[in-house]
């Protein structure tokens, strides 16, 4: 083999290392965080379903969890109203990645190409320009409901 042949093939082979890389990146698998779907999910007659509970989201600062088929929602409290809780679907609305809570920042951040949102949902930086779909919620003792349908 020759220098140019053996450099042509490193160069390919980094350039196939950075692909994967940015594909895997940019994956929609949900992060081990991720709490597991409940085994016998409590529902409504009005269509919600119990999602956890409220000593669960302070203690944790956040609940993601699957509650209708492999439908996500992400509760988080607001930081400035700490009596109003948001559910959230947790997919970046720019390329569809998995988005979750910084506690740090007080911000729902999506790590493949940094867009941030608020509390609600809001876009607070780009590249996503539409907010997050959010779901009707109610708490009732300390359980907390979420509609299954995006509001």
């Amino acid at each position: 083999m020759n220098r140019r042949k053996v450099l042509s093939w490193l160069t390919l082979s980094w350039i196939s290392g950075i692909l994967s890389a940015l594909v895997g990146a940019c994956s929609t698998k949900q992060s081990s965080t991720s709490t597991p779907p409940a085994p016998s999910a409590e529902t409504t007659q009005d269509g919600f379903i119990k999602v956890g509970q409220v000593k669960d989201l302070d203690r944790n600062g956040r609940l993601l969890q699957t509650f209708s088929g492999d439908q996500k929602v992400l509760v988080v409290r607001d930081p400035k109203t700490t009596d109003t809780l948001h559910a959230l679907n947790p997919i970046c609305t720019h390329r569809r990645c998995p988005v979750d809570w910084q506690q740090d920042s007080q911000n729902i951040f999506c790590a493949c190409h940094g867009s941030t949102y608020q509390p609600d949902g809001a876009v607070v930086k780009g590249p996503a320009s539409d907010p997050l779909e959010s779901y009707d919620i109610k708490v009732e003792g300390d359980a907390i409901w979420v509609k299954s349908q995006a509001s």
